[in-house]
């Protein structure tokens, strides 16, 4: 997989989570500034440790397939 594909997936997925971090650590703080700040962060730091799995997970599966 490319990794400019890879890069936009990985966004498509934290739109997705956003969607529930923001709704759950709503619940949580009991304020939407907080808990949409609170989901902006951690959707940034989502996209590069996904990322970052997926470069790994790759590079991991592809010498297994050399075995």
């Amino acid at each position: 997989m490319c990794k400019k594909r890879l890069f936009y997936k990985a966004i498509i997925w934290q739109i997705i989570g956003i969607i529930w971090i923001s709704i759950l650590s709503y619940i949580w703080f009991g304020d939407w500034i907080r808990s949409v700040g609170f989901s902006i962060v951690i959707m940034i730091i989502s996209i590069f440790i996904y990322v970052l799995y997926e470069v790994v997970w790759n590079k991991l599966t592809k010498n297994n397939e050399k075995n």
